[in-house]
């Protein structure tokens, strides 16, 4: 169990609720547009900083109030707090300010499945880039740092290009590019082959059949990182930005034989990209060590009966708190709730 006490105040519809969830499957019901994204949402602020509804996060106060907060008080006797004002973000735990997200993803891991999970199959590379990534950030300690010295790397190298820097400059950039982009790489790749075994169990539960995940670097496979920046730094001067480098790698996900995206229908999408979740979910629970909170919301769209029992059926095997949305008495019947809330209007009520 993660969160014992969870109080909301002014975000969105929710202007003030507080709730005392299960340890176990918590289950909101209500009609549409009721609160219980928002509900999610607030969770999900405690956890990561910051909204998965896109925009920025000052658009989910609630109108006419002047801030939102969100406490969070855990099972080990810790209180987690996040304030959000116009133009100013305010994180505490334990009595002490929070100074990054990083620092808040490791007090209250959070994973998420919603109705646009489908965009982690469909969409560009950066939204498997950020899947890859949340993974390594938990499973390899090194790897915020590498990711930092990489990102520094890269803006300098730009800024570099831009300036119209001659190549005996240029160079010193392309090895410390090199360096840090093979390092994270490196990372990446290692943390991919532990996801491999998770993700096909989740996608064989939910789909029927395996999952393949394969790393694409963002260059040519068959040379160095530093060959390609040299080979392409004519290029990068016309375009000003590195073209080559891991800020521009993918996850090739294939399922029965195809490339996922572009060829499997919306439904199937979903599956798979609940898959890669859920995986992911499975990987990394032993790190969290009780404290993880999924957040699943309404499962029942685009999917069929048989497809969504399989769906939570897996979902009830992780050893997480679980937060589950739905207005469908399908999903009721699929799953056995540890706490019922019913959400209307944005006031949140206990019914079992």
């Amino acid at each position: 169990m993660a969160l014992r006490r969870l109080a909301i105040d002014n975000l969105r519809c929710l202007e003030r609720v507080e709730i005392e969830p299960a340890g176990g499957l918590n289950f909101l019901t209500g009609p549409n547009a009721s609160g219980k994204t928002s509900l999610l949402e607030a969770i999900f602020f405690l956890g990561r900083g910051r909204t998965f509804r896109g925009g920025r996060r000052e658009a989910a106060i609630r109108e006419s109030a002047e801030m939102l907060r969100v406490v969070g008080h855990l099972v080990e006797g810790e209180v987690i707090g996040v304030e959000i004002r116009q133009g100013e973000w305010v994180a505490r735990a334990a009595g002490k300010s929070v100074e990054s997200l990083a620092d808040l993803a490791r007090l209250l891991p959070v994973q998420l499945v919603d109705p646009e999970i489908h965009r982690l199959v469909q969409e560009g590379p950066g939204e498997r880039r950020r899947y890859l990534d949340w993974a390594a950030f938990h499973v390899k300690p090194q790897f915020l740092h590498v990711w930092r010295d990489y990102q520094r790397a890269l803006r300098q190298r730009n800024a570099a290009l831009k300036a119209g820097t001659p190549d005996s400059g240029l160079r010193v950039w392309d090895r410390h590019l090199a360096a840090a982009g093979g390092a994270l790489d490196e990372l990446r790749a290692e943390v991919l082959a532990l996801l491999a075994a998770p993700v096909q169990e989740a996608s064989a539960a939910l789909l029927g059949e395996a999952v393949e995940l394969e790393y694409r670097p963002g260059h040519a496979g068959r040379v160095s990182l530093g060959a390609a920046l040299e080979a392409g730094r004519d290029r990068d001067r016309r375009l000003g930005t590195t073209q080559a480098g891991p800020h521009r790698a993918d996850i090739n996900v294939t399922f029965e034989s195809h490339k996922a995206r572009g060829w499997v229908s919306r439904g199937q999408q979903k599956l798979v990209a609940a898959a890669l979740v859920l995986g992911q979910a499975r990987l990394l629970a032993p790190l969290w060590d009780g404290r993880g909170v999924l957040l699943v919301d309404d499962p029942a769209a685009e999917l069929d009966g048989q497809r969504l029992a399989a769906m939570l059926a897996y979902v009830r095997t992780l050893p997480f708190q679980v937060f589950l949305t739905g207005l469908d008495q399908r999903v009721l019947d699929a799953v056995e709730p540890d706490r019922v809330f019913h959400v209307e209007q944005g006031q949140v009520a206990q019914v079992v």
